[in-house]
């Protein structure tokens, strides 16, 4: 047992290399503020070029490390991988220079001493009269190499790095220890073979589409390019190169379809893709060559492309590169059971479909990577009862070889509603370690959130989440007609937000539970007919209060002024 502090004393210091990283030396002070913060002790920060002593908090490679000669493989954890061992009576705090020990520093303050960071501005961090460690010997390296759960604005350098999220969407600079830094993320067809650079001159460069009456029309703006074109090719393996050029600290540059089904006709294409069995057959192999020519002079980078919608299906021939990453998407599945139990199987876009996908990319691919959804695209602002398949999902895909996750959340611009805050959350903490208990990173969120009015808010989460049965799904488009929504289930609602309200600590708890009532409020009025009495004036209240709440839309790619006048008309 190891006694790091009493009485607001310790007799520890923590220990650096003289000349740290920036992650290394953020992560001294980063564990001298929390273990401040728990123990009122002041902690000071020492470099190894001090005599070394019995009780130190030893972070990283350094030359106490060294001397301690503690077993310890740092080079083995990789850039990410943490190892917790007591010495003696010194603690080691070990991994890489990059984001490893500063990862280590996390671990024993989320995992070892119960500090949570629930949101940017919300955090619990115990308070211990005697600050007291067991005997450890702990190695952890997480299964994914990128995660990201991600929300628009919601993207705190402090929030991810203290979670241990290290994807392109964190403002997460060296203190941090970076991320994985795409030089282009998604969608980038448009960009590597313009059209309104090529199309005039070159229309053959692009999809090729079969009208009504047979004819062959090539597709000009925001179509797909034709992939079996040599000089569509070359043109793009240009334009990759240039952005790498401009990019040097990029680890992965996307190849991938615009966001449409305008895919190429042409005979060349329906020969590669029909030979293939999949129209992923001509992408991966326009990908492949790309991954080919960029190979020598950027060691370091991976080409990374989609495995979405009508690419989705995996080709019976070409396999990925090795340094070519394939990210398949989940947006046709349900998400209100867990991929390995729906009842929806065997049509196209449903779940048994879509895990053959996963398991045929799994068995080719060197490096698979998933894009999952956790948000209603079309009602934003409405219930989405996602989280029973938060944890079973990524354990299901990091078994079968997954070894990225991006979770795409709500996209609303400013503030977000319903329950996004615990969503990303809970994402967050199971990307690192998928084995951690969801029920409670769920009630631990709630506590701290919403205090006082935290069971009341559980129960109705409960009430919520009972109306998944089996043969009930969850899609991200849904509407609030939905069974899940029913009016039973929102008259249930009421009594409880009721509660939540009359328990609430202060104005801030208080406000967020109006904040989270407002997705019962929205569909209680896509339920109520246009001439219901009170109904405009309800309607009015709710928008009202819809923008004092900060929330920025009601539906992806939209601002609150476009869905204002169906919510007053009933057409939602």
């Amino acid at each position: 047992m190891l006694t790091l502090a009493e009485r607001r004393k310790t007799a520890y210091r923590i220990v650096i290399a003289k000349d740290p990283s920036p992650s290394v030396f953020h992560a001294a002070e980063e564990l001298k503020r929390f273990l401040g913060e728990i123990s009122g002790a002041d902690f000071p920060i020492a470099f190894d070029t001090d005599r070394q002593t019995e009780c130190e908090i030893i972070i990283g490679k350094n030359a106490h490390f060294d001397a301690l000669d503690c077993g310890v493989d740092i080079a083995g954890l990789g850039t990410e991988g943490v190892w917790l061992k007591t010495v003696g009576k010194t603690l080691v705090l070990a991994g890489s220079d990059v984001r490893g020990a500063l990862y280590a520093v996390y671990q024993l303050l989320d995992e070892h001493l119960g500090c949570r960071w629930f949101t940017a501005e919300d955090s619990f961090i115990p308070k211990r009269a005697c600050l007291t460690l067991p005997e450890l010997d702990e190695r952890f390296i997480p299964p994914l190499e990128f995660r990201d759960p991600y929300m628009l604005n919601y993207n705190d350098g402090a929030f991810y790095s203290r979670n241990r999220c290290n994807a392109e969407s964190g403002q997460l600079g060296p203190a941090e220890g970076g991320k994985v830094t795409y030089a282009r993320f998604v969608h980038t067809m448009q960009e590597l073979v313009p059209p309104e650079e090529y199309f005039e001159s070159h229309p053959e460069y692009f999809a090729l589409r079969i009208d009504e009456n047979g004819n062959g029309v090539r597709q000009n703006g925001y179509a797909q390019p034709c992939l079996t074109n040599p000089e569509v090719l070359a043109i793009a393996k240009k334009n990759v190169r240039r952005i790498l050029a401009s990019r040097p600290d990029a680890d992965i540059i996307s190849v991938s379809q615009n966001d449409n089904f305008i895919y190429c006709q042409c005979e060349k294409c329906r020969a590669v893709d029909e030979e293939e069995g999949s129209h992923a057959g001509t992408l991966l192999r326009f990908v492949n060559a790309i991954a080919e020519d960029i190979e020598a002079d950027y060691p370091h980078v991976a080409v990374d492309t989609l495995a979405y919608q009508y690419t989705r299906k995996p080709p019976k021939i070409t396999k990925p590169r090795h340094n070519v990453i394939v990210r398949l998407c989940s947006i046709e599945c349900c998400f209100g059971h867990p991929l390995e139990s729906c009842s929806l199987s065997g049509t196209e876009g449903g779940q048994g479909s879509f895990t053959a996908d996963l398991e045929g990319w799994s068995a080719i691919s060197n490096r698979l990577h998933i894009w999952d959804y956790t948000a209603n695209f079309a009602h934003a602002i409405q219930p989405f009862p996602d989280f029973k398949v938060l944890a079973p999902n990524i354990r299901y895909f990091i078994r079968h070889g997954v070894t990225g996750i991006f979770e795409e959340g709500e996209n609303s611009v400013r503030d977000h509603g319903e329950l996004n805050p615990l969503r990303q959350y809970v994402l967050a903490k199971l990307l690192w370690n998928p084995e951690l208990d969801p029920e409670r990173l769920v009630n631990e969120f709630l506590a701290g959130y919403f205090g006082m009015a935290a069971p009341a808010v559980r129960e109705w989460f409960d009430l919520l989440h009972a109306g998944v049965t089996e043969d009930v799904h969850v899609h991200i488009y849904d509407g609030p007609r939905q069974p899940y929504l029913s009016d039973e289930f929102l008259d249930a609602s009421e009594p409880i937000f009721d509660e939540a309200e009359r328990l609430a600590d202060d104005d801030t708890i208080l406000e967020r539970v109006k904040k989270l009532r407002l997705s019962v409020r929205y569909v209680r009025l896509a339920h109520t007919p246009a001439d219901a009495e009170g109904r405009r004036e309800a309607a009015e209240r709710f928008i009202e209060d819809v923008r004092a709440s900060g929330i920025g839309s009601y539906r992806e790619g939209t601002v609150l002024a476009d869905v204002e006048p169906r919510i007053l008309n009933a057409e939602i």
